[in-house]
Protein backbone atom coordinates (compact mmCIF):
# COMPACT_ATOMS: atom_id res chain seq x y z
CA UNK A 1 0.00 0.00 0.00
CA UNK A 2 1.36 3.22 -1.06
CA UNK A 3 1.01 5.92 1.45
CA UNK A 4 0.92 9.55 -0.20
CA UNK A 5 1.33 12.39 2.28
CA UNK A 6 0.46 15.99 0.73
CA UNK A 7 2.11 19.07 1.72
CA UNK A 8 0.37 22.13 1.00
CA UNK A 9 0.38 25.76 1.70
CA UNK A 10 2.21 25.23 5.01
CA UNK A 11 5.30 25.69 7.19
CA UNK A 12 5.98 21.89 8.55
CA UNK A 13 9.19 21.02 10.69
CA UNK A 14 9.82 17.90 9.32
CA UNK A 15 7.57 15.51 7.46
CA UNK A 16 8.36 11.12 6.99
CA UNK A 17 6.23 8.95 4.68
CA UNK A 18 6.20 6.70 1.90
CA UNK A 19 5.25 9.34 -1.15
CA UNK A 20 6.02 12.90 0.14
CA UNK A 21 4.10 15.73 -2.12
CA UNK A 22 5.22 19.21 -1.30
CA UNK A 23 3.23 21.90 -3.24
CA UNK A 24 3.48 25.54 -2.25
CA UNK A 25 4.86 25.13 1.15
CA UNK A 26 7.76 25.00 2.95
CA UNK A 27 9.24 21.55 4.93
CA UNK A 28 12.18 21.66 7.52
CA UNK A 29 13.06 18.07 6.30
CA UNK A 30 11.33 14.69 4.60
CA UNK A 31 12.14 11.20 4.62
CA UNK A 32 10.55 9.30 2.21
CA UNK A 33 10.53 5.47 1.78
CA UNK A 34 9.66 6.04 -2.07
CA UNK A 35 9.39 9.39 -3.97
CA UNK A 36 9.54 13.21 -2.87
CA UNK A 37 8.79 15.65 -5.51
CA UNK A 38 8.64 19.22 -4.81
CA UNK A 39 6.64 21.99 -6.79
CA UNK A 40 6.62 25.26 -5.79
CA UNK A 41 8.18 24.86 -2.59
CA UNK A 42 11.23 23.92 -0.97
CA UNK A 43 12.79 21.69 1.83
CA UNK A 44 15.96 22.19 4.23
CA UNK A 45 16.85 18.42 3.85
CA UNK A 46 15.72 15.12 1.69
CA UNK A 47 16.21 11.97 2.24
CA UNK A 48 14.84 9.16 -0.17
CA UNK A 49 15.02 5.81 -1.11
CA UNK A 50 13.75 6.47 -4.63
CA UNK A 51 13.30 9.21 -6.89
CA UNK A 52 13.62 13.16 -6.03
CA UNK A 53 12.12 15.81 -8.43
CA UNK A 54 11.92 19.10 -7.69
CA UNK A 55 10.18 22.07 -10.05
CA UNK A 56 10.19 25.69 -9.50
CA UNK A 57 11.96 25.18 -5.84
CA UNK A 58 14.91 24.35 -3.95
CA UNK A 59 16.49 21.82 -1.04
CA UNK A 60 19.22 22.05 1.25
CA UNK A 61 21.49 18.66 1.17
CA UNK A 62 19.66 15.99 -1.02
CA UNK A 63 20.64 12.11 0.26
CA UNK A 64 18.61 9.31 -2.70
CA UNK A 65 18.86 5.99 -3.44
CA UNK A 66 17.35 6.60 -6.74
CA UNK A 67 17.69 10.09 -9.49
CA UNK A 68 17.08 13.00 -8.72
CA UNK A 69 16.03 15.55 -11.16
CA UNK A 70 15.78 19.42 -10.62
CA UNK A 71 14.01 22.48 -12.97
CA UNK A 72 14.01 25.88 -12.45
CA UNK A 73 15.10 25.59 -8.78
CA UNK A 74 18.19 24.08 -6.80
CA UNK A 75 19.87 22.63 -4.24
CA UNK A 76 23.06 22.96 -1.95
CA UNK A 77 24.02 19.27 -2.35
CA UNK A 78 23.25 15.75 -4.65
CA UNK A 79 24.43 12.90 -3.54
CA UNK A 80 22.31 9.83 -5.38
CA UNK A 81 22.98 6.27 -6.49
CA UNK A 82 21.18 7.42 -9.16
CA UNK A 83 21.81 9.58 -11.45
CA UNK A 84 21.27 13.55 -11.76
CA UNK A 85 19.56 15.83 -13.86
CA UNK A 86 20.00 19.27 -13.67
CA UNK A 87 17.34 20.81 -15.78
CA UNK A 88 16.76 24.46 -17.33
CA UNK A 89 17.59 27.19 -14.58
CA UNK A 90 18.74 24.82 -11.60
CA UNK A 91 21.61 25.31 -9.85
CA UNK A 92 23.73 22.61 -7.63
CA UNK A 93 26.98 23.64 -5.72
CA UNK A 94 27.72 19.36 -5.25
CA UNK A 95 26.54 16.94 -7.14
CA UNK A 96 28.03 13.39 -6.35
CA UNK A 97 26.30 10.57 -8.72
CA UNK A 98 27.91 8.03 -11.22
CA UNK A 99 25.64 10.28 -13.92
CA UNK A 100 25.24 13.78 -13.50
CA UNK A 101 23.46 15.36 -16.40
CA UNK A 102 23.71 19.34 -16.73
CA UNK A 103 20.86 20.76 -19.70
CA UNK A 104 21.18 24.04 -21.20
CA UNK A 105 21.03 26.98 -18.17
CA UNK A 106 22.01 25.08 -15.28
CA UNK A 107 25.20 25.18 -12.94
CA UNK A 108 27.23 22.89 -11.14
CA UNK A 109 29.78 23.71 -9.24
CA UNK A 110 31.28 21.00 -8.54
CA UNK A 111 30.55 17.46 -9.56
CA UNK A 112 31.68 14.27 -9.04
CA UNK A 113 35.43 13.86 -9.97
CA UNK A 114 35.60 18.17 -9.38
CA UNK A 115 34.53 17.12 -5.30
CA UNK A 116 36.55 14.09 -5.15
CA UNK A 117 39.82 16.55 -6.04
CA UNK A 118 38.84 19.05 -3.56
CA UNK A 119 38.40 16.40 -1.09
CA UNK A 120 41.95 14.59 -1.78
CA UNK A 121 43.67 18.37 -1.69
CA UNK A 122 41.45 19.35 1.83
CA UNK A 123 42.70 15.64 3.07
CA UNK A 124 46.42 16.33 1.93
CA UNK A 125 46.29 20.06 3.24
CA UNK A 126 45.01 19.14 6.96
CA UNK A 127 47.99 15.75 6.82
CA UNK A 128 50.76 18.55 5.97
CA UNK A 129 49.37 21.18 8.75
CA UNK A 130 49.36 18.40 11.26
CA UNK A 131 52.65 17.03 10.54
CA UNK A 132 54.07 20.71 10.76
CA UNK A 133 52.70 20.98 14.00
CA UNK A 134 53.57 17.24 15.63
Amino acid sequence: MDEQIAVERSLVGAVAGEQILVRQALVGAVAAKQDVSIMNGGAGAIAARQDVSIMNGGSGPIAAAGSVSIVNGGAKTIATLGGATLGERSFVAFVLAPKVTIERGATVLMSTPQALAAGAAVGVAIALLRRRRG
